[in-house]
């Protein structure tokens, strides 16, 4: 992937992540449950996070070493190819709370370069 494409990648990521911060926003973990059109669009949004890490240059991902890439991969693989064993308790995690400080991170990062 050349390096001009991983500011878009790392943009990718954060848009992502903000709008399940967005759907989220007032959702009971009961509700949560209960909503699968919730969850399809978090489930959505949760692939291309893990679809633009796969993509991140090595280098990359260096810049971030307290991000779980690795994990953001792991998880859009299960929801896109072993999709009967994905874990709402786990997405429910991720989705209300793991998310906020990739936000953070990615916020501070894309504020230092301007």
């Amino acid at each position: 992937m050349p390096a001009d494409k991983q500011p878009g990648l790392l943009r990718d990521i954060l848009d992502s992540a903000k709008a399940i911060q967005k759907y989220m926003a007032g959702v009971t973990h009961e509700k949560f449950l209960a909503d699968t059109e919730k969850q399809d669009a978090v489930l959505r949004r949760l692939e291309i996070i893990g679809e633009a890490a796969s993509r991140l240059a090595p280098e990359t991902q260096a810049l971030f070493p307290d991000l779980p890439f690795r994990a953001m991969r792991g998880m859009r693989n299960i929801i896109a190819h072993d999709y009967g064993e994905v874990d709402l308790e786990q997405v429910w995690t991720t989705a209300s709370t793991d998310l906020d400080h990739l936000v953070a991170v990615l916020d501070g990062y894309f504020a230092s370069i301007g």
